[in-house]
């Protein structure tokens, strides 16, 4: 039996125009049913998915997909989605989840303020356009990588602390940026953009542990997809299909949830930020490693 427009679940993807973000979006579309505003910088390739996914839908299927054009990277442009997607909803619908999904990092053309801008900056300008502002009903998922608890795995014992604990407010976050994996103070620079991704991504996750502070009434999740092949890590021997990195975000979106703010790897279980632990592996159980000292 199909659902009718309003019951249907709406949810927002940014970058689903390729990758794992495209993946998501026929998924969502074509396995669950739901409405999908499909997130893209570029109108021209979004307007291409969009068509893409249109043309697998089959006559009388309840999903359906939208075009959103947003660039994370810029307040004028999430502002402007925000406004595109209220005026698409109503006044008395909300989108039940935000996905956000756009990432960049790993090229070494890339300098780390861009990396930063988009990995964790642009999150919160859509969750703060988005979440705070009433658009999203249930729950926020942020595409993080295992390449965050990497990332603290290697920092000086002091940082790894910082990097454990739910920040007090943002400018914390902020002032935390400004440390690096070897103890320098400073950005990272361009030539380490590496560390910048991680870097990017492990405030991310704290991020998170702050958003469900924040905002308790919304679910929210970091999640690992994977060492997945996406031109993200073009090169990288990631042999894993993007249809395979939406597990852990499909589970965070629909599932029950023991807890708010919690990082889940590829497996969908539960996993640390001070380290990376493997698919199959014991799930997690908030308690930080003595050597760390929390």
């Amino acid at each position: 039996m199909s659902m009718t427009a309003k019951s249907r679940k709406k949810i927002l993807v940014t970058g689903g125009n390729s990758g794992i973000g495209f993946a998501l979006c026929t998924q969502l579309v074509l396995e669950h049913g739901c409405h999908v505003f499909l997130g893209s910088r570029s109108r021209q390739r979004g307007e291409e998915a969009v068509a893409s996914i249109r043309a697998l839908i089959p006559a009388q299927h309840s999903g359906s997909v939208e075009l959103t054009e947003v660039d994370v990277g810029e307040d004028a442009s999430v502002l402007s989605a925000a406004n595109a997607v209220r005026e698409a909803l109503g006044t008395d619908d909300q989108l039940y989840g935000l996905v956000n999904n756009a990432g960049i990092g790993l090229a070494a053309s890339v300098a780390a303020e861009e990396v930063l801008n988009t990995n964790l900056y642009g999150v919160k300008r859509m969750c703060d356009a988005f979440v705070t502002e009433g658009l999203v009903s249930d729950r926020v998922v942020n595409v993080g990588s295992g390449s965050g608890p990497g990332y603290v795995h290697r920092c000086p014992q002091p940082t790894q602390r910082a990097l454990c604990k739910t920040p007090a407010d943002w400018k914390a976050i902020e002032a935390m940026i400004a440390i690096s994996a070897d103890g320098m103070t400073g950005l990272h620079s361009e030539a380490d953009v590496n560390g910048a991704y991680g870097l990017s991504k492990a405030m991310l996750a704290l991020y998170t542990m702050l958003f469900a502070e924040e905002m308790p009434n919304i679910l929210s999740s970091c999640v690992s997809p994977g060492w997945i092949a996406t031109k993200l890590v073009a090169g990288s021997g990631a042999t894993k299909k993007p249809e395979e990195g939406t597990l852990s975000i499909r589970h965070c979106l629909f599932e029950s949830l023991s807890g708010n703010g919690w990082y889940y790897g590829s497996d969908c279980v539960r996993s640390p930020l001070h380290f990376m632990r493997n698919p199959g592996e014991q799930a997690y159980d908030g308690v930080v490693d003595d050597v760390i000292g929390l």
